[in-house]
């Protein structure tokens, strides 16, 4: 394949994963406007800690398996039955750690502190999120390392139709209240998974190849990343449980609308880190130093303009959808908005440290902004709540971004100018893209 065909090839992967990430986005939208509308902040706080819990253990637990998986797929390494029985492993690792262990601990010891607010039963079916993600995980990490990415942005859409589904019917028909809505989530979930079983039996077609040294093969790359991904929910998660304790459950619905608002500012550059892996780990140097410069700096870019504007008008949307109780949140998403541009640079350099095998480079610096997130949040979130944990997120982010770029250029000989500062021979792939819309525009109205 040539440079050319390359290039479409990764803007035409790139558009399918948008679309998946963008069904993210409005089933995110959809369900935080309607837990919002239908629960009020107290609701929507207890939500959010019954169901994250869940979605963070199977992160840790699932060992970096969900890295591991693509990385060994699109190199080579492993087949994709091998993968897929390692994976089966991890998850039973997973399960039994996750909710097994930990969340009979949670009920003993935290219910009247970090979760104060939300009750047993609650925890305890938002526990059953953690077997659901890990599936959800398995599913697409190996259609990720296939390059299969229609068939995973489906498989997502699925995903995200079923838990509008679930939202409409839980709050709007039956009014269920907080239990019914987490309930009415997982049995949902687990549904919606059928599609995925189906395209992954397609896709490897064979059964799983069960062997100790595959699983100990991934976990030798997993743990890596496991370690990056638990200093990274860290600082992704942890000012939640902060909140609930120094505060209370209403301030964890106010935040979390600030934090998902910052959130969708993420959803074209994960789309982009999700193809850029695979392409960067069987690309040469030079190939993948070029594309990771790219993508670097106009993602950047777009995020600080998108961002800014966004802002000037976040309170009068935020009061207009979500109602005058979470009027707050336009002022913890402006302190945030620093720490979403940092992380997109972030989430972009590390990628190509990881498809270039490095993947413990992310985990030192998430170590570093981990420290960082929990010495922030002590100090700040008991002198100003929601505002407090916004700051200590966005100074953990913009850490992240710095050390992000420091270790991609040791790693890439690349230089910093060409990471962040546009270039006029990038407008050229914006008129490209223009004229291809404009071009469709005229056919369909020819048409």
């Amino acid at each position: 394949m040539n440079n050319k065909s390359k290039g479409k090839a990764f803007l035409k992967n790139t558009a399918i994963v948008t679309v998946g990430k963008v069904s993210g986005l409005v089933t995110m939208t959809v369900t935080a406007i309607l837990t919002a509308r239908y629960l009020g902040p107290e609701g929507k706080g207890q939500v959010a800690l019954a169901m994250s819990t869940g979605m963070v253990l199977a992160q840790i637990f699932c060992l970096g398996f969900d890295q591991s998986a693509p990385y060994h797929i699109a190199t080579g390494i492993l087949t994709s039955k091998r993968v897929l029985g390692s994976w089966i492993l991890a998850f039973v690792i997973a399960c039994i750690f996750s909710y097994g262990v930990a969340y009979p601990l949670f009920a003993r010891y935290l219910m009247n502190g970090v979760f104060a607010g939300v009750t047993k039963p609650m925890l305890f079916i938002g526990g059953l999120a953690c077997p659901l993600y890990l599936l959800r995980l398995l599913v697409n990490s190996i259609l990720h390392g296939h390059e299969e990415f229609f068939k995973q942005s489906y498989h997502n859409i699925l995903i995200c139709t079923g838990s509008i589904i679930g939202a409409l019917s839980a709050l709007v028909i039956f009014h269920l209240g907080p239990l019914g809505y987490v309930t009415t989530q997982i049995i949902l979930g687990f549904a919606s998974l059928a599609y995925g079983f189906f395209v992954l039996a397609q896709v490897i077609r064979g059964t799983p190849i069960f062997s100790l040294s595959d699983w100990f093969k991934m976990f030798r790359y997993g743990y890596k990343a496991t370690l990056s991904q638990i200093f990274s929910l860290i600082d992704l998660r942890l000012d939640i449980y902060v909140v609930n304790y120094f505060t209370d459950v209403s301030l964890v619905g106010v935040y979390t609308v600030a934090a998902a608002l910052g959130n969708m500012f993420w959803i074209l550059p994960d789309s982009i880190a999700v193809v850029l892996f695979p392409r960067t780990a069987a690309a040469d140097q030079e190939g993948s130093r070029k594309l990771t410069s790219l993508l670097c700096r106009n993602t950047m870019w777009q995020t600080i303009i998108a961002g800014g504007l966004f802002l000037l008008i976040s309170r009068q949307v935020i009061i207009f959808v979500f109602g005058a109780r979470f009027s707050d949140a336009s002022t913890a998403l402006a302190f945030l908005m620093p720490g979403v541009v940092g992380q997109v640079v972030s989430r972009i350099c590390f990628t190509d440290c990881s498809a270039r095998g490095f993947p413990e480079k992310a985990t030192y610096s998430s170590a570093i902004t981990a420290f960082l997130t929990v010495a922030l949040d002590i100090y700040l979130i008991p002198k100003y709540g929601i505002y407090g944990a916004a700051v200590a997120s966005s100074i953990a982010y913009c850490t992240s971004g710095i050390l992000g770029l420091y270790w991609h250029l040791k790693l890439s000989d690349n230089t910093l100018a060409a990471l962040i500062i546009p270039r006029k021979t990038d407008l050229k792939y914006y008129l490209a893209a223009f004229q291809k819309i404009k071009a469709r525009f005229i056919s369909q109205a020819r048409d």
